[in-house]
């Protein structure tokens, strides 16, 4: 079956939003660092550089296997579970929004970027050649009726 515009689209807002955020995270890091070197409760809990990098690099396999899941074997169990993670991700960004050691500035407006974005990517999992796709039913060609 060949991959309707939908999925084509939530495939380069997706893996958009993964670079946009690994280059959010890079740009971000000397933050992170300081904060991180600065309270000493983080150091206490374990949180150190080396923490924060593999929490982030995990996250990143995740969602490249929930995408790989999506695009290329159609399974609704990766697109439910990847709504799930947008939703709680959505809800822990509101619950954030005047946390004083959540992201500040630049960082914080590229993340409400990377939310619209992905919000967009999920959107596209929902138009109908999408659920033709994960339905795993080949769209009608109109040129049939002619």
């Amino acid at each position: 079956m060949i991959k309707p515009a939908s999925i084509i689209l939530f495939d380069r807002l997706f893996l958009g939003s993964l670079i946009l955020g690994v280059l959010n995270f890079l740009f971000a890091w000397s933050d992170v660092s300081e904060t991180l070197a600065s309270t000493p409760e983080f150091a206490a809990m374990g949180f150190g550089s080396g923490f924060i990098i593999g929490t982030f690099a995990v996250g990143m396999i995740i969602n490249l296997i929930i995408w790989y899941f999506i695009s290329a074997r159609a399974s609704k169990i990766a697109k439910w579970i990847l709504v799930v993670f947008f939703a709680l991700g959505l809800l822990s960004m509101l619950s954030n929004l005047n946390n004083p050691l959540g992201p500040q500035g630049i960082t914080l407006g590229v993340a409400i970027i990377i939310t619209i974005i992905q919000g967009a990517a999920v959107y596209m999992l929902f138009r109908p050649d999408a659920v033709a796709w994960f339905n795993r039913t080949p769209p009608v060609n109109p040129d049939t009726f002619r």
